[in-house]
């Protein structure tokens, strides 16, 4: 327990976010354990090696490397998804997508359809196959190395047999996936940052590709609320993730498609609108 309370503190100095957390998945890591077991065996006196092993990998968060690449893992609704510095890292507020996904497929009284587009490791993809046990996905993404990640990912959390991993861009829907239109759901949590945005330390560490998107951070949004009403049904929704104070730009997208009701945005927990939901006419 001192050894939790003295890496707690000294990645607060850092300024990690949830430097608890942090300390207690580094060290579960480093037993080979899971993060509740650190409590039933408050007793136990970590080997040297294992010590050795901690100590480096809390040094390197200290530098603001991502915990989830130390660890090659992180839990996203409540499953497990295999990272590495190929994809995002998922985060919590990006579970809202999922959360809208279910809830709509829920109400169709049919197997539904979906479309996560920039996938990455596949975490809403597969989440939402995991929640909604007839629905058929299919996952996008530009980078190869993505897709192999999400292929797994599905076939971890035993959804392979209903979700489709594929290279491509946006919302170019590849040819052996027609059968698939129309969507009842779009997800997507492109690129959304600004080129000259200031980002975190730990931002850095992640892959420019799934990050930055232009001048305005608009550069990947745009052609998805543009091309998502070619691909959705009737009543079909566009879920989707965006950056701060960009929710006025992506509601002024969303309206001059014509092809959407009025957009609902969505808050995350610290209150900043993340998200939008578009229902297509």
């Amino acid at each position: 327990m001192r050894l939790l309370n003295w890496t707690k503190d000294y990645l607060a100095r850092a300024g990690l976010d949830e430097p608890r957390l942090a300390a207690e998945v580094l060290l579960a890591h480093v037993l080979g354990c899971q993060r509740i077991d650190l409590y039933t065996r408050f007793s136990y006196e970590p080997t040297p090696e294992q010590l050795d092993a901690f100590r480096q990998l809390v040094q390197r968060a200290h530098k603001l490397e991502p915990v989830a690449y130390l660890v090659g893992e992180k839990e996203f609704y409540s499953l497990r998804f295999k990272v590495t510095p190929d994809v995002l890292v998922p985060r919590a507020e990006t579970e809202m997508l999922v959360a809208e996904a279910v809830s709509h497929l829920s109400r169709l009284g049919r197997p539904g359809r979906v479309w996560d587009a920039c996938t990455g490791s596949g975490c809403i993809a597969v989440a939402t196959a995991s929640c909604v046990k007839d629905a058929l996905v299919l996952a996008t993404d530009i980078s190869p190395s993505a897709i192999a990640m999400a292929e797994e990912n599905a076939a971890v959390n035993k959804v392979a047999d209903r979700v489709r991993c594929r290279v491509a861009n946006l919302l170019t829907l590849p040819e052996d996936c027609a059968d698939l239109k129309d969507f009842d759901v779009i997800t997507a949590n492109p690129p959304y940052v600004a080129d000259n945005q200031m980002v975190t330390e730990t931002v850095l560490h992640e892959p420019s590709i799934a990050v930055h998107a232009g001048p305005e951070g608009l550069d990947f949004i745009r052609p998805i609320v543009s091309d998502a009403p070619k691909f959705l049904a009737a009543g079909g929704i566009l879920v989707m993730e965006y950056g701060y104070a960009q929710a006025d730009d992506v509601r002024d997208l969303i309206v001059a498609t014509g092809a959407f009701q009025e957009p609902r945005i969505l808050k995350d927990v610290q209150g900043i609108e993340r998200s939008t939901v578009a229902a297509r006419k």
